[in-house]
């Protein structure tokens, strides 16, 4: 009999037509801690302890995971080293700007701005534009 007597996550008891995973949450770690170990060569068990490090967060805006949600394994395309835990909007800025270099000009455009050299601190004239309020479900309807 070639069947599993455990889970080959947990190891615990499986039942009736269980072959490998006790439950849905059991195979689901398993395909994660395949993925982070085919993908990135860290364990779930780095992962963790790379956020933990971040301090629980992503490690640029420090924004906390969402619940249910996991950061981004922030790697470089090209070696494959692994520089940490990121969350969606900072992995996708880090990704646009694809090496340090342009992240580098990008602060320096952003801390020291070439317009601010010309024109000083001056603000565009008139008052900021009013954000624009979406319309409800409820004044569509009765339209």
């Amino acid at each position: 009999m070639s069947g599993h007597v455990n889970c080959a996550n947990c190891g615990g008891a499986l039942e009736g037509r269980q072959k490998r995973w006790c439950s849905p949450e059991c195979s689901k770690e398993n395909a994660r801690k395949l993925r982070l170990e085919s993908q990135f060569s860290i364990t779930p068990e780095e992962y963790d302890d790379i956020l933990r490090e971040q301090g629980g967060g992503c490690g640029i805006c420090g924004r906390p995971p969402k619940d249910g949600k996991r950061h981004a394994v922030d790697h470089d395309h090209k070696t494959g080293f692994v520089r940490g835990l990121l969350c969606f909007m900072c992995n996708k800025r880090v990704l646009g700007a694809r090496t340090a270099e342009v992240l580098v000009k990008t602060a320096a455009y952003v801390t020291d701005p070439p317009a601010r050299r010309v024109i000083g601190d001056r603000v565009a004239a008139g008052r900021p534009p009013k954000k624009r309020r979406r319309k409800s479900a409820r004044r569509k309807a009765t339209r």
